[in-house]
């Protein structure tokens, strides 16, 4: 290579380097917002929670009876969240994966379950696998799109739950798991048993109950559609912010081997450069001794 292909490399490499710098810092600052929607995501599921308690404490509500599944009759509807676009590395594989092996230890069929994916990558993972796909949804590309996301992905859900006799929802996503991003579920439907269960353990936080004239079992149908679409939220969010997680992580990698790679070319620029200029200062020295030997005769 010569040195202006050389030099041209060096400033696409730079151009490559802004975009990478760019996408990482979009990505830091989504996390931040993301992370900031958990949180508030988690104290209106406490309030939600609170309402249950208040019903349980007056005596309204007691812990409903999961009835008995047989084998034979379980039918799973899976929630797979994914991404939009690349550069997560094997974070949809995984989710793919992770739901083939959970659903088929947790006794379900796969051939006889049925799948919503939210996100392009992940929808794409399902069709290579021939899964029943009912139904899918882009990835939320806004905080204030994740509550419509779910909201529909619910009602969807809810319409397969009685076409095809579904007894169990289960969503997967990827969660941050410290500085890595895995693969995890959670039970969407029978909410019931399981939510209350946890709840029972909450205690009021004062002396006296809320008054409410409603019938508890408004009440607590309101509550269970709440909490429903809370859980729902708080799994696209969660995988949104895993997805930027691992986006940072890749686009660093990226910057540090572009940083390598240019500190490597702009090397071999200086020593061609240095080898050009020494090359034409032999040619002035050997002209010059030329012309003093044409002199001197």
């Amino acid at each position: 290579m010569d040195i202006e292909g050389l030099q041209k490399r060096i400033k696409t490499t730079q151009d490559l380097r802004s975009i990478v710098s760019t996408m990482k810092s979009l990505s830091a600052v989504s996390i931040i917002q993301y992370d900031t929607a958990l949180k508030s995501l988690i104290e209106y599921g406490r309030t939600i929670n609170l309402g249950a308690v208040a019903l349980m404490k007056n005596g309204e509500l007691e812990l409903p009876k999961t009835a008995a599944v047989k084998p034979d009759a379980k039918r799973a509807l899976a929630v797979l969240i994914g991404s939009d676009t690349g550069l997560v590395g094997k974070m949809n594989r995984e989710v793919v994966r992770y739901a083939q092996k959970t659903l088929i230890e947790k006794g379900f069929k796969i051939d006889r379950s049925v799948f919503i994916a939210v996100g392009r990558q992940i929808i794409d993972q399902l069709q290579r696998n021939q899964w029943n796909v009912a139904a899918n949804y882009p990835v939320s590309n806004s905080v204030k799109a994740v509550s419509k996301t779910a909201a529909s992905v619910l009602v969807t859900a809810d319409e397969h739950m009685r076409a095809n006799r579904i007894t169990h929802v289960y969503v997967f996503y990827s969660h941050k798991r410290g500085v890595s991003v895995a693969p995890t579920e959670t039970l969407l439907m029978p909410l019931g048993t399981e939510w209350l269960e946890r709840v029972k353990k909450m205690g009021w936080p004062g002396r006296n109950f809320p008054t409410y004239t409603l019938p508890a079992s408004a009440i607590y149908s309101a509550l269970v559609r709440e909490r429903l679409l809370i859980e729902l939220s708080t799994a696209i969010t969660e995988a949104l912010s895993a997805e930027h997680h691992m986006r940072l992580t890749t686009m660093q990698a990226a910057e540090k081997n572009i940083d390598e790679n240019l500190e490597s070319m702009n090397l071999e620029y200086q020593q061609m450069r240095q080898e050009n200029i020494t090359t034409e200062l032999l040619d002035v020295v050997s002209g010059a001794e030329a012309l003093r030997k044409q002199k001197r005769k």
